[in-house]
């Protein structure tokens, strides 16, 4: 079951919803090997998917376990929780999967994304 904080807060209300921004969802249900449970993800999205698409976000989920992949980039910005964003698994969800933001990746970080998914969905 999903509990969301008693502040109010709900998915539409994400303060400064971005590209890169750092955000708790709910992934489940899953199939497979996909990532499950509530677990961090970094939105992917573009700006100007995100003006448009006010219903779905396209986020890659963080884990914590560093297999030492060269695709797994690990975090990195103020006041980030510890962990690699794993770019083969970029996924499309509904923002009512989303909960509470905790902060946005720096500018290297997020290109590190991109790379990597530019080159899984031969993009470059």
């Amino acid at each position: 079951m999903r509990r969301r904080p008693a502040s109010g807060w709900t998915p539409t209300s994400v303060p400064d919803l971005r590209p890169g921004s750092v955000v708790w969802a709910w992934l489940d249900p899953s199939v497979g090997r996909e990532q499950a449970g509530r677990r961090p993800v970094v939105v992917v999205s573009s700006a100007g998917h995100l003006d448009t698409v006010d219903t779905l976000v396209i986020v890659v989920p963080v884990s914590r376990t560093d297999r030492g992949w060269p695709n797994h980039v690990p975090l990195s910005g103020d006041g980030l929780p510890a962990g690699v964003a794993m770019t083969e698994q970029p996924r499309t969800i509904s923002r009512s999967r989303l909960d509470y933001p905790i902060g946005v990746v720096d500018d290297h970080c997020l290109a590190s994304i991109r790379r990597w998914l530019a080159d899984w969905l031969d993009l470059a």
